[in-house]
């Protein structure tokens, strides 16, 4: 009965952690494509000789590899739950210890290198560069804007960095329709329009933004951690229980054996 109880619980923790794995590793690649859409409008001539790999590009695949490890873990945990082989389970509580081990490593190195001023100069840099490109190429142009739309923001490091450059702002930095009783019309969106001037620059949203992923990341990699560390637990419990369950057949065989013994 004991032992039943201890399998459906392990069935439980490796369904949430596979689960949690899964979302982790799916959003760190997401994030990795979205560092990527940004760092592609830079002007690549400025960084033929830049070799170095900065935090938000290296982080999402630190994550989504620790992630898909804890994944593999949990699949390990299943079979060696459901076949009760004492073999799976030596192997998953192996695995299931050096995958919390990074998880929290992971976490703690996050919080204190990736989610720095170096990240939000690194975001800001590229942000600035980005925009500078775009005021002499059509399509980092459009690009630009629809970065723009995206996250609600206008110009690299604030709305005014478009007056010198400019007539008025971008429609990117507007509502472009509105909708009301009399249908939709374009706004016209020159310097005086109050949305536009009332928005943050795209550099302090994107480094606000990037801050709170990698937040979350680390969060959900603790929270992984600390379910894998119950499930170390309760794994440990379950192979005890199994061993515990062979050593009265193993003294059973011996005392027959003794016995035939005696009576030969």
């Amino acid at each position: 009965m004991a032992s039943t109880v201890l399998t459906a619980t392990t069935y439980v923790l490796n369904t949430l952690q596979m689960l949690l794995s899964l979302g982790l590793a799916c959003a760190s690649i997401w994030f990795f494509v979205e560092v990527v859409s940004i760092t592609s409008l830079r002007n690549t001539n400025h960084y033929l000789l830049d070799y170095n790999v900065y935090w938000p590009q290296a982080i999402p695949w630190v994550f989504c590899v620790v992630a898909l490890m804890a994944m593999f873990t949990a699949c390990c945990g299943f079979a060696g739950a459901s076949k009760r082989s004492k073999g799976l389970l030596v192997t998953h509580i192996i695995f299931q210890s050096v995958s919390v081990l990074l998880l929290i490593v992971i976490a703690i190195i996050a919080l204190t290198l990736a989610d720095s001023d170096g990240t939000a100069s690194f975001v800001g840099d590229t942000i600035w560069d980005a925009f500078i490109h775009a005021q002499n190429d059509h399509g980092i142009e459009s690009a630009f804007g629809v970065m723009e739309k995206r996250l609600q923001c206008c110009g690299a490091m604030s709305p005014r960095d478009y007056i010198n450059k400019r007539n008025e702002f971008p429609v990117s930095c507007c509502d472009t329709y509105y909708h009301g009783w009399i249908g939709t019309y374009n706004i016209i969106c020159d310097f005086s329009n109050s949305l536009a001037n009332s928005r943050h620059g795209c550099s302090k949203v994107a480094s606000e933004y990037t801050s709170i992923v990698i937040k979350a990341f680390s969060a959900t990699s603790a929270f992984i951690a600390l379910i894998g560390v119950i499930n170390l637990f309760v794994m440990i419990a379950l192979l005890r229980k199994l061993k515990n369950r062979h050593h009265p057949k193993v003294l059973v065989a011996q005392y027959e054996a003794e016995s035939k013994k005696v009576l030969l």
